[in-house]
């Protein structure tokens, strides 16, 4: 099998097994939070992926980071969503909308009233955020009481409810990277009793009730859930992983979900990547992500090691970034002083190697 073999993702035929991964390009607008006209453009330019997954998109105002970020949980979000999935189902493309909620992670300085932010657990993330007053320490979380925690569940379902009604192909639940569902699951940062707390099968309650709550919207043809067992760059970690995220993905398997998203860098050592046996154990369509180029992506797909494979950074810059793959052709340089910046410059001006061809051809005619 290659990468340009056609696929199946849930419901959806895939042209290839290319995913554009989550990227947050701070385009939306302030205070809004809605996705503006070029982001339609941006993801339309980019539909030739087998499938593409939003940027991290909040599910409450009680989860806000830096400005421009992306929501789903106002009428005129959902309005302003829906041209983007418009505009990528017009291009013949497929989008699912990744949902996230920050917990310990965001910013009191933008959160309603300078609350603090809620967590399962009282234990801070390491490192520091970018506040309006500049970097400041993560502060300590507020604990979630219990009697909490359905309401939170309830802002997922709320979202999950508005990216339905916003033309998305599906969800995908975003648990990696150290955001409020990877602390639930991982005892670093999970240090509470109750039904939310200590086993695994309590630690991993808070995303199998949300993916529970996706199922019944969108089907489970229309659900992914991304998960990041290696990533502890702001502390979080787990005592022993392996069985935990065996358990998620036996649980996930079970629902029938569209996909199961690891991000698993290809340089993880053989001896401790989790792929092989999470493999083994999800049935369905598994995508791995991680740095991953197109030699080293089309050897992962040919091994079986991945059904598909996401790409990030390479899809900023290159739109077409499938056919630059098929044709062996060369790659577009993202502009990093541009990732964050607003307007279109670095984000809707990258050419398509058709526009490259045909401005040489005019250049030399």
């Amino acid at each position: 099998m290659s990468l340009f073999h056609q696929g199946r993702i849930g419901h959806l035929s895939t042209p290839n097994r290319i995913v554009m991964a989550p990227l947050g390009r701070a385009r939306n607008s302030e205070p809004g939070r809605e996705p503006q006209h070029r982001s339609a453009v941006y993801y339309a330019q980019r539909a030739s992926a087998g499938l593409l997954i939003s940027e991290a998109t909040h599910v409450s105002e009680s989860s806000v980071s830096r400005p421009g970020t992306g929501a789903i949980h106002s009428v005129a979000q959902v309005a302003a969503w829906k041209t983007v999935t418009a505009a990528v189902h017009a291009a013949q493309g497929r989008i699912f909308q990744q949902l996230i909620h920050l917990g310990r992670k965001a910013d009191p300085a933008r959160l309603p009233g300078g609350a603090l932010p809620v967590a399962p657990s009282a234990i801070a993330a390491i490192g520091e955020i970018a506040t309006p007053a500049g970097p400041k320490p993560f502060p300590v979380p507020r604990v979630l009481e219990e009697t909490e925690i359905p309401g939170l569940i309830g802002q997922f379902r709320n979202a999950i409810v508005n990216a339905h009604a916003a033309g998305f192909d599906g969800v995908e639940l975003h648990a990696a990277n150290g955001f409020l569902i990877d602390q639930f699951l991982r005892d670093g940062a999970n240090q509470r009793g109750g039904a939310y707390g200590g086993s695994i099968e309590n630690r991993t309650r808070f995303l199998l009730d949300i993916v529970d709550h996706a199922i019944n919207v969108f089907g489970p043809s229309g659900v992914g859930v991304r998960l990041s067992p290696h990533a502890t760059q702001d502390g979080l970690s787990d005592s022993d992983p392996t069985p935990l995220y065996a358990y998620i993905a036996a649980a996930l398997n079970q629902r029938g979900i569209a996909y199961f998203h690891l991000i698993e860098p290809d340089a993880t050592p053989e001896d401790a990547k989790l792929a092989p046996l999470l493999r083994e154990i999800f049935k369905g369509p598994f995508i791995l992500a991680g740095g991953f180029t197109q030699e080293s992506a089309a050897a992962a797909v040919a091994a079986g090691r991945a059904d598909f494979i996401a790409f990030g950074r390479l899809y900023i810059a290159n739109p077409d970034l499938a056919e630059r793959f098929r044709l062996g052709a060369a790659l577009n340089h993202p502009d990093e002083a541009t990732f964050y910046s607003g307007g279109d410059a670095g984000y809707i001006d990258y050419p398509t190697l058709a526009e490259q061809t045909a401005q040489a051809e005019h250049a030399t005619s």
